[in-house]
């Protein structure tokens, strides 16, 4: 029915008497569009090098008449991104997990089996290697870059297309409870993120990582205009712990978070239990204070403040701004590793 309407309204178009005005483009029209049609090439051109098709395969053990044999058992495919010159990757964590061969493509065509160097399942990142020369590592933005309206590319493998591009904007930043990890601050895209777009890249016009791609919601299995990409800053914290460490290191302040809407309806985060022994408690903060930014990060939202924490790299000192007694209190916080909640749990009183 509603092909057919389609047809009918079409044909009563065409034949209406009345013209339709046309406005020619103008020639600042054409060069703005070339352009925007140039950055978004360099961008591609910036980021081809480093884009990766990756290829996994499980095993099983089956009986036959000629004894076990191993078969495949399932088949997958992803996408990655070059993060070093020794052949360091980062890819999704559920782009290899339980793989038992890993095989990367690069953009000249050169094939390479790949070692798994480590994962985080709670971030859903791993970092595989490869044993390769002349590799050209991403350049990683800075993650307060990304601004809803910016426009943006997804890159990566959908369906084993190799070297795929889907332009689109940012939609939202700071997406959370989407059931994706452990650690939610999605960037929100609607460029095109299909099956085997994940562990690829989204890139701003100068071909910069913004962040890596993790998820589409879809009714239908297939790209829908909302796509999620884990923050390259969470990216670049959970790659360097795996690849120096093979443990992800997140900071750990030890308080405990609420939200609340301040006097003008804006929401804020409020603390709402600081631990004994922890560096929040050593640093000065108290149970009460409003937390208004982490190192440069301005926050508003507990998941703002969670995430803000947990890229922070145990040890490094950083700057929280409060608000307390209707003043500003600027505090020097060291971060610690992030304990279990099981050790979270033994060292409370």
């Amino acid at each position: 029915m509603r092909l057919l309407t389609s047809i009918i309204v079409t044909a009563s178009l065409l034949s209406c008497p009345c013209t339709v005005s046309a406005h020619p483009a103008t020639d600042s029209d054409v060069d703005f569009a070339t352009k925007l049609s140039r950055a978004f090439q360099q961008a591609a051109e910036t980021i081809r090098p480093s884009v990766v098709r990756i290829a996994t395969s499980e095993y099983a053990m089956r009986r036959s008449r000629r004894g076990p044999q191993m078969v495949p058992l399932y088949e997958g495919t992803g996408s990655g991104l070059i993060i070093s010159t020794d052949g360091h990757i980062v890819t999704n964590y559920h782009v290899v997990a339980d793989a038992d061969t890993i095989r990367v493509w690069l953009h000249d065509g050169r094939q390479f089996e790949a070692t798994l160097i480590g994962t985080d399942q709670e971030a859903d990142l791993a970092v595989i290697q490869i044993d390769a020369e002349t590799l050209t590592p991403a350049t990683l933005a800075d993650s307060q870059d990304a601004h809803v309206g910016q426009w943006v590319l997804a890159v990566g493998s959908p369906f084993g297309l190799s070297q795929s591009f889907s332009a689109g904007i940012i939609s939202g930043t700071g997406r959370y409870n989407l059931g994706l990890s452990s650690f939610e601050h999605m960037i929100q895209t609607d460029a095109a993120i299909n099956p085997g777009n994940s562990g690829g890249p989204l890139i701003d016009l100068h071909g910069r990582v913004l962040g890596i791609n993790a998820a589409i919601k879809s009714m239908s299995g297939t790209g829908s205009g909302v796509g999620f990409a884990i923050p390259v800053d969470m990216v670049d914290r959970v790659a360097t712990s795996l690849i120096h460490g093979g443990n992800v290191e997140r900071g750990f302040f030890g308080i405990s978070l609420g939200q609340i809407l301040d006097e003008n309806n804006v929401p804020r985060c409020i603390i709402t239990r600081v631990e004994e022994g922890y560096p929040a408690e050593e640093g000065g903060l108290l149970q009460g204070d409003i937390v208004l930014s982490v190192g440069n990060r301005t926050v508003q939202s507990m998941q703002d403040v969670r995430h803000a924490i947990a890229v922070k790299p145990p040890g490094q000192p950083c700057e929280v701004i409060v608000r307390r007694d209707d003043a500003s209190h600027r505090l020097i916080i060291t971060p610690t590793t992030r304990p279990s909640v099981r050790e979270l749990m033994r060292h409370r009183p």
